[in-house]
């Protein structure tokens, strides 16, 4: 990928399959966050690409609804956009909105979705924090609370770009032990972008950002517990 005359990515060959738990590792600026763009249609350059979302190639008459859909995103940037509707809205509210892929609610929820989203509060110990303010929640409270909003639609894939960033140890801990609970028990398969060194015990495979000595990036792929392949 090419903007200007200065090449992004190059000859990536990468696919995730059904069952596997990514990390994707490496330095600020190396292009961790370009390549999840790529992934959820947020980067227009996906049609100039071979790229291939859930067997389909991109731009063969899909929506960025059909996969949205498909895909569960958690980063700093969605979390500061949900802060910033202004309008109230409970924790509750916030988690329903992820059936409809929306940042705020503004249609009605079914009974059956209703009580879904009570389940994952409960699974994470959350019951008391449904009808608190969103706003008025910790940072990390929010944290957990837009992880449950991404997986009440049991998406494919969850993407956690630097989930972990600006939180404190505590929040921290419990945001892992969400995560590795995800990666274990669901059918959702998990991509974690980093560049810090976080152990996740769900993690199967390995894509890092490697410096080249001559200037740019090679990627290195591994299975855990496997020596690494070098793309």
């Amino acid at each position: 990928m090419i903007y200007g005359k200065t090449t992004v990515l190059d000859h990536i060959d990468w696919q995730v399959n059904k069952g596997e738990n990514w990390i994707i590792a490496g330095p600020n600026g190396a292009g961790k966050s370009t390549l999840i763009r790529l992934i959820t249609a947020d980067e227009p350059q996906a049609y100039a690409n071979e790229i291939y979302l859930f067997g389909r190639r991109r731009g063969t008459g899909e929506s960025i609804w059909d996969i949205k859909q498909k895909i569960g995103l958690i980063s700093s940037e969605f979390q500061i956009r949900y802060q910033g509707t202004g309008a109230p809205i409970t924790a509750f509210q916030v988690i329903l909105s992820g059936f409809f892929d929306s940042v705020g609610l503004f249609r009605n929820a079914t009974e059956v979705q209703r009580r879904i989203a009570g389940q994952w509060l409960r699974r994470v110990g959350m019951e008391e924090y449904g009808e608190r303010a969103f706003a008025r929640l910790s940072y990390g409270e929010q944290r957990m609370v837009l992880i449950l909003r991404a997986m009440i639609k049991s998406p494919a894939t969850l993407i956690l770009d630097e989930p972990f960033e600006g939180l404190d140890y505590a929040n921290r801990q419990m945001l892992l032990d969400l995560i590795d609970d995800i990666g274990k028990n669901t059918e959702t398969s998990i991509i974690y972008v980093t560049h810090q060194r976080d152990r996740l015990d769900c993690i199967t495979h390995k894509l890092e950002f490697v410096p080249r000595e001559t200037g740019g990036y090679r990627l290195n792929r591994q299975k855990m517990g496997c020596l690494e392949e070098s793309i």
